[in-house]
């Protein structure tokens, strides 16, 4: 017998369960104002830090109330926000929880409530340790260590809402890589500038959690001064033997009184002090020198479900939170299979390949779904959906690599191009080679390539920079990259980057040729060159002009899908029809880095819809909004007033709806699926679930596997957190949709993608225009004294930049 389990276990006892909130008006927060949602977190985040419970902002009758558990003193008042002051005043509302029978007001307090109680129980167990709140807790125990790094597991743990009225908590498995050894313990001014930016986990006394190095004080620990109570200043070192918890570890308890005092900075952008000796360095998955360890903490189904379970009974079975208990079922929540089968995708020569069955089509089994739509891209008889001739095309390309393999590099990339989009005239870039025999800095290298490309006074066009790698700190992304890709828009010339650093190690010097020496592939690097060929010309020439290479042959359910994201200032909007070609990007600049204000987005929304000259005549009824993460209040009603306008006009029907849709790309709520089979004898197997499996768990939430075992990779699937916000579309048809355009894998045709595609296109776009980059240091030269890592990128993140 085979079933989907999830890692959601159920609250068994949720009829023994009351809580009472007390209300208190806000005065000078209104819904209106532009920064509420910041402001609003901000508040909820401090309050329940200050008081140390689940504080939370409800609202009634269109006016803010401030929600705080029966028992708690009251809160300070006025409290400062930005741009605002918020005032508290009692009431004599309360709110009661009923966790039997919570209502939609008082479903969020619920939750609230349960994971305070959750968070507070393995807070106050000494086996655990917690980065910061609402993160995994991690054992105390490195599980292994290796080469000076820590490896250390945790659980992410999150109540849910499993179903109307039901509540669940939600368990998976996490990693932490953490040094071995802490900071210099008396490092210096000049030494610490390589660890500025760094996380780090700080050792105050058992109390570990994790801390941003901002700036050295200059000052030992006894030297620097911190006010625990206003106007009684205490050396940093006291302050920590006070206050640490007892027992002390050997690290606080063997403390010197000189170790360097540093600083860091709350969320809320306070400063704060620590002693370096204290820190200690993390490390992310993308750090080379945990790459080999992370390998290892890749865990199969079978083992992240078994580590789940153990945690659960161990930990969760029975939770405390002062005369309250929450008892949890040892056994997670199965559901029915439910899969989303495929589109059809269309191909070029009228060829549709179907997972369905579709009469007339291509058959394809899911399993080779992957490997055939690559394969239809090759064969000749098929080929890509576009035939649309290229624009002009360049490929700016450094002197010393022109000199030697650049040739054989940009012989291959055209037969790579020219196999997948043939086309009248062939693809044959011109070629502008710049002097890379300069020193190999950002300003160096950018000027030199800027002043090649000036030189011969290109027309607009699309084209491909390739750089070398130059020095940057791990993670931080490539300044040079950035500014070329802004630079050169600006003369309308529309560049992607690449790096010279696969093709340098794939190609080497021959003396076989017939016309004397020449570069050849690498014969062992064939496969990898092979790969990178494919990416690059599928990514950095294809996907960058907008030929679409295959499209949807089924029709989504909506009419319209319009997807929004924002970052650094930027925010990108992608529409796409129902199915074919019809998609479109428009980038706009925004004054808010993470949301749109309302006047912005009924103003994108309008000439996006606008610009489209059959808009009226393709029957809009029904419209979704994407949004990459949360959408904001002021984004839903910028959307509102625009489809508005264009009803009162008549560009859409007056029965058109809009949906409205978030995707979390991580979420809080760390959902997974297992696919278990149990056979006559009781002994089970557990593998990851096929694509398209989906769990609706109320009328709101849902998770889709747009990853899966059709498709080989390591680990387990994370499925995609859909929320339905707002709008009357069945949520079922959204899923659909959703599901649908992740087959649009246009990056990768062979493989299988977790994003919509008109989200990774989105994200894409955003990559192309929003990073930035130093510009005075462009323009002035650079910094002798910056500390920097060496980094390197491989196939797949180059052509995926």
């Amino acid at each position: 017998m085979s079933r989907i389990e999830t890692n959601v276990f159920r609250v068994t006892n949720l009829g023994e369960l009351r809580a009472r909130y007390l209300l208190y008006r806000i005065r000078g927060l209104a819904l209106d104002q532009e920064e509420y949602d910041h402001n609003v977190q901000a508040l909820i985040g401090k309050l329940s830090r200050d008081l140390k419970a689940p504080v939370t902002v409800v609202v009634r009758a269109g006016q803010p109330f401030l929600a705080i558990p029966d028992g708690i003193e009251e809160p300070p008042s006025p409290f400062q926000l930005v741009r605002a002051t918020a005032h508290f005043d009692p009431t004599e509302q309360t709110i009661d929880l009923d966790y039997g029978n919570p209502t939609s007001d008082t479903e969020q307090l619920c939750l609230r409530f349960l994971q305070f109680a959750i968070e507070g129980a393995l807070y106050r167990d000494s086996r655990f340790w917690q980065p910061s709140a609402g993160h995994a807790f991690f054992e105390r125990e490195a599980v292994y260590e290796r080469e000076g790094i820590h490896v250390f597991r945790g659980y992410a743990v999150r109540a849910v809402r499993v179903d109307d009225g039901i509540f669940g908590i939600c368990v998976d498995v996490t990693y932490r890589y953490v040094a071995r050894d802490p900071l210099p313990a008396r490092v210096s001014r000049e030494d610490f500038r390589k660890y500025k930016g760094l996380r780090c986990v700080y050792h105050f006394g058992l109390n570990w959690y994790e801390i941003r190095l901002h700036d050295h004080t200059g000052l030992s620990t006894k030297d620097q001064l911190i006010e625990q109570v206003p106007g009684k200043p205490l050396p940093l070192y006291d302050y920590i033997v006070q206050n640490a918890r007892r027992p002390f570890p050997k690290d606080v308890a063997n403390l010197s009184p000189e170790s360097s005092a540093v600083q860091y900075l709350t969320a809320r952008g306070d400063v704060r002090h620590a002693a370096a000796a204290l820190c200690f360095p993390v490390y992310d998955t993308s750090d080379p020198r945990i790459q080999g360890l992370h390998k290892e903490t890749i865990l199969a189904p079978s083992k992240r479900r078994s580590m789940i379970h153990g945690f659960v009974k161990s930990f969760l079975r029975e939770i405390r939170a002062g005369e309250m208990v929450v008892r949890v079922s040892p056994t997670p929540q199965s559901v029915p299979k439910n899969l989303i089968p495929p589109p059809d995708i269309a191909f070029g020569n009228g060829t549709i390949l179907s997972v369905r069955g579709t009469p007339g089509a291509l058959g394809v089994s899911l399993n080779h779904l992957g490997r055939e739509r690559l394969s239809a891209l090759y064969n000749p008889k098929i080929g890509p959906y576009m035939r649309r001739q290229l624009d002009t095309q360049y490929l700016i390309i450094p002197q010393s690599v022109w000199d030697s393999y650049g040739q054989a590099f940009l012989d291959d990339l055209e037969r790579e191009v020219n196999t997948i989009y043939p086309q009248e005239i062939p693809y044959d870039p011109v070629v502008i080679p710049y002097n890379d025999r300069v020193p190999k800095t950002f300003t160096a290298q950018g000027k030199a390539i800027l002043e090649a490309i000036d030189a011969v006074r290109l027309k607009p066009g699309f084209g491909i920079v390739m750089i070398h790698e130059i020095e940057r700190r791990v993670r931080q992304h490539d300044q040079l990259a950035s500014m070329l890709m802004h630079k050169l828009r600006e003369r309308e010339i529309y560049v992607t980057v690449i790096h010279t650093t696969v093709a340098s190690q794939s190609y080497r010097l021959t003396q076989d040729g017939k016309d004397g020496p020449a570069y050849r592939p690498v014969k062992e690097r064939q496969g990898r060159l092979n790969g990178y060929l494919r990416n690059v010309a599928l990514n950095k020439v294809l996907l960058a002009n907008e030929r679409w290479l295959f499209v949807l042959a089924t029709p989504l359910n909506a009419d319209l899908t319009i997807a929004i994201d924002v970052q650094n200032n930027t925010a990108c909007f992608t529409s796409m029809g129902r199915s074919g070609p019809d998609i479109r990007t428009e980038i706009t600049s925004s004054q808010e880095k993470e949301k749109l204000g309302k006047a912005h987005v009924k103003k994108v929304i309008l000439k996006v819809l606008r610009e489209d000259p059959l808009l009226a005549l393709k029957g809009v009824h029904k419209i979704v909004i994407q949004r990459d993460g949360r959408i904001f209040v002021s984004e839903i009603s910028g959307v509102k007033e625009a489809v508005d306008i264009l009803k009162q006009q008549g560009s859409l029907p007056v029965t058109a709806t809009v949906d409205f849709v978030e995707i979390h790309k991580t979420s809080r709520v760390p959902f997974r699926m297992f696919d278990v089979d149990t056979d006559p004898g009781g002994r089970e197997s557990t593998q990851n679930p096929q694509v398209g499996s989906h769990v609706i768990m109320n009328s709101r939430d849902a998770h889709i596997c747009s990853t899966g075992r059709e498709f080989s990779h390591p680990g387990t699937a994370r499925p995609l957190y859909v929320k339905h916000v707002e709008g009357s579309m069945p949520f079922h048809e959204i899923l659909e949709d959703v599901y649908a355009q992740t087959c649009l894998a246009l990056t990768r045709p062979e493989d299988c993608s977790r994003l919509p595609f008109t989200l990774r296109l989105t994200d894409i776009r955003l990559v192309e225009h929003e990073r930035a980059y130093d510009e005075d240091l462009f323009a002035y030269g650079e910094d002798e004294g910056e500390e920097a890592t060496s980094t390197h990128e491989g196939e797949e993140a180059e052509a995926h930049e």
